[in-house]
């Protein structure tokens, strides 16, 4: 048993194999080379533009644009004040209207407005035949006026109403002359 090793090369191995092993696992590698991490930084506002002096440029306004403008402002606060039961201040502003817009539209609606005033049956000062005067204006003044048809419309309600007054004033006569 103790004689010569059947195979010669198979101890060497056994000593060279631990070696390798070693060798092989204490090789150092480079590290790797870095990654260029590129940072993108956003780009800067553009510059503004250079500031130019403000114009200010007038237009010289009509002064029969502005009265116009004026007597639209006050028939709708006429509007206003009548839905809210202020007669007396619709009339003035109607009347200011009127004045400003000088035959011209808003004064038909304005004169309109003066009729509806008058006819109102909440107004205190209520008067059928000015209210009726006021559309007879609408009608003459402004014929090609949108309102001309209403107040035709309310000078037949408002005529038949003063006829119905009268009719009834005539049979109060009569009784009174029955009863004496």
């Amino acid at each position: 048993m103790g004689g010569k090793s059947r195979r010669p090369g198979k101890l060497l191995y056994f000593c060279f194999a631990p070696l390798a092993l070693a060798a092989g696992c204490n090789v150092q590698k480079e590290p790797p080379a870095p990654v260029p991490v590129i940072v993108r930084l956003p780009e800067p506002p553009p510059p503004p533009p250079p500031e130019l002096p403000p114009e200010v440029v007038e237009v010289p306004v009509p002064k029969e644009t502005e009265d116009l403008r004026d007597a639209q402002s006050a028939l709708l606060e006429a509007q206003s004040l009548l839905s809210k039961g202020d007669f007396e201040g619709s009339m003035r502003e109607s009347q200011r209207a009127v004045a400003l817009s000088k035959e011209q539209p808003p004064s038909d609606a304005a004169t309109f407005n003066m009729g509806l005033i008058y006819a109102h049956p909440k107004n205190p000062k209520k008067d059928n035949k000015r209210a009726i005067g006021f559309f007879n204006r609408v009608i003459k003044n402004f014929p090609e006026s949108p309102l001309v048809e209403q107040a035709r419309i309310w000078v037949g309600v408002l005529d038949g109403v003063e006829k119905l007054k009268q009719v009834d004033l005539e049979i109060e006569e009569k009784k009174r002359d029955r009863g004496r």
